[in-house]
């Protein structure tokens, strides 16, 4: 049975073309996957376990709960195959209370998106700041003018042209993932010997389990972890512009998650027979500058390897803020966002949503400025981090939910039960004992703050939804809203196969759409 309740394709010029196949998808999630969080965060992930031992079983922990999101994920999009990823699934499976949960998502990640994005920037200009000045120079207001240039940088590739966007991407996503296998090859060099006036602690010495933790320690951990595969679904934001998305969605998340995987894993054996636990967990963000400065010193390893380090944060922007913005422009589609005809609008001559660009934008500007000088990475990390686990939370739970609410619903793809319950296990463990206090709290704030604004966000989105949707009634005006009437089929037999055609271009139906957006 087709699933023809789902948000009905855009047409005509509001369409965004289908130009991505099943490797440019998995390099879109790939470079979501591998931005700043393996380069930083084994810093924070070794300090929470408190062991080297431990953190190993984390970063394995950490895989195969990001494997069962991968796989939940991949039912989710090939049941709901249409962009804006979690919107259109909490959409579909928690009708009522009439869009709540998918605008608190929807809406909330306009926020969180960006602060996503304004955290990976700031990672960049810090790895700027370090092979321009070196080690022990420290500007936090430097880094973040060297992360604005960038975003505003990537905001224009967006605009003037999406498909040079993604071809940046995936340059930017396999350059990443050379990057990592160089790291590698490093560490075998010089557990080897190979380097023979650099003194290395080696694996056996390095890797045990000496040192204490406990539960919201760990949690924090396994938070870190999640951090850094988070992406392994990025591309089902995009769903709209993948060719055949039933075939080639399962095809690139498999090669998303294997893929970073693998390299994840022997990277941190690297930095293991490299550096010290002493050196990781002093390094902060900058654990990759620390390794290759170890191994190589003078200008090559100070100066020239931090900078080619700071290009992974930048393509990790790219990625995201090319589906971030796609994410906006099918929330302002839905009416869920002011001046929805505007955001939710699509340059014809360059098919890119430019208002919702502009969005991302202002937003991460935003985050780049206003929070003071200090332990602003960590704080972001957690503040977006938070919400999005509680919303995959919901929709993993909301597979079995659905699974019996429509039994005869197509799905191509459907992850075991044992899968699910591992994912849910992991995430609502995360979600309750982020609460427990650490052992150790490296920041200049309380342990709890950011996932209590979290919820307050939340809070905040909540009575916008009351007035825009309930009062207001704000969505039964909007774009989809008209679609559905003048395209009741929706379009979908494009994705389902039936070789009925959507409107043509300059029809009647796409024309009164267009006329109405303008």
């Amino acid at each position: 049975m087709k699933n023809s309740h789902l948000t009905p394709l855009a047409v005509g010029d509001q369409k965004l073309t289908r130009k991505l196949g099943w490797f440019e998808a998995g390099l879109v999630n790939v470079g979501m996957i591998i931005g700043t969080g393996i380069f930083s965060n084994p810093a924070y992930i070794l300090t929470y376990s408190g062991s080297t031992g431990l953190s190993l079983v984390l970063w394995i922990i950490g895989f195969f709960v990001a494997l069962s999101g991968a796989w939940a994920f991949t039912e989710l999009g090939t049941t709901f195959p249409r962009s804006g990823g979690l919107k259109e699934y909490l959409k579909q499976i928690y009708p009522k209370p009439r869009m709540l949960l998918e605008a608190l998502f929807s809406v909330s990640s306009v926020v969180l998106g960006s602060a996503s994005i304004a955290n990976a920037l700031i990672t960049f200009g810090t790895y700027v700041n370090y092979a321009v000045y070196g080690a022990n120079y420290a500007n936090d207001y430097g880094s973040r003018l060297w992360a604005f240039g960038a975003i505003t940088v990537l905001i224009l590739i967006n605009i003037f042209s999406g498909k040079a966007a993604l071809r940046l991407n995936s340059g930017l996503t396999l350059y990443k993932m050379c990057l990592l296998l160089f790291l590698i090859i490093c560490g075998l060099v010089a557990i080897g010997g190979g380097f023979k006036n650099v003194e290395v602690p080696g694996l056996v010495a390095n890797i045990n389990f000496n040192g204490a933790t406990n539960a919201g320690s760990l949690a924090n951990g396994i938070y870190y972890v999640m951090f850094v595969y988070g992406g392994y679904a990025n591309v089902n934001t995009v769903l709209d512009e993948l060719h055949d998305p039933l075939k080639n969605l399962p095809r690139a998340a498999g090669f998303g998650i294997f893929s970073t995987f693998v390299l994840y894993f022997l990277a941190n054996l690297a930095y293991f027979a490299v550096l010290t636990p002493k050196e990781i967990s002093g390094s902060g963000l900058t654990v990759a500058a620390t390794y290759f400065s170890k191994l190589f010193g003078g200008v090559f390893g100070t100066r020239f390897l931090p900078l080619v380090i700071a290009l992974s944060p930048l393509g990790y922007s790219l990625s995201v803020t090319y589906t971030h913005s796609r994410l906006i422009l099918e929330t302002a589609r839905d009416g869920l966002l002011p001046f929805g005809s505007y955001i939710g609008w699509v340059e014809p001559r360059t098919n890119s949503p430019i208002f919702s660009l502009a969005l991302v934008w202002t937003f991460t500007t935003v985050f780049l400025f206003a929070p003071p000088p200090g332990s602003v990475f960590t704080f972001i990390v957690s503040f977006s981090g938070y919400a999005a686990n509680i919303f995959g939370l919901l929709a993993v739970v909301g597979i079995f939910i659905y699974r019996r609410a429509a039994p005869d619903a197509l799905r191509p793809i459907r992850i075991h039960w044992v899968a699910g319950v591992i994912y849910i296990v992991f995430t609502a463990y995360q979600l309750i004992f982020s609460f427990v206090p650490p052992l150790s709290n490296s920041t200049t704030y309380p342990y709890y703050l950011p996932d209590l604004c979290s919820i307050l966000l939340l809070f905040v989105v909540s009575v916008f939804w009351y007035f825009q949707v309930i009062v207001w009634n704000v969505p039964q005006r909007s774009y989809n809203a008209k679609l559905a009437e003048l395209n009741p089929d929706g379009g979908f037999d494009e994705i389902y196969g039936s070789g009925v055609d959507q409107p043509e271009i300059g029809s009647k139906d796409t024309q009164a759409i267009k006329d109405d957006l303008a």
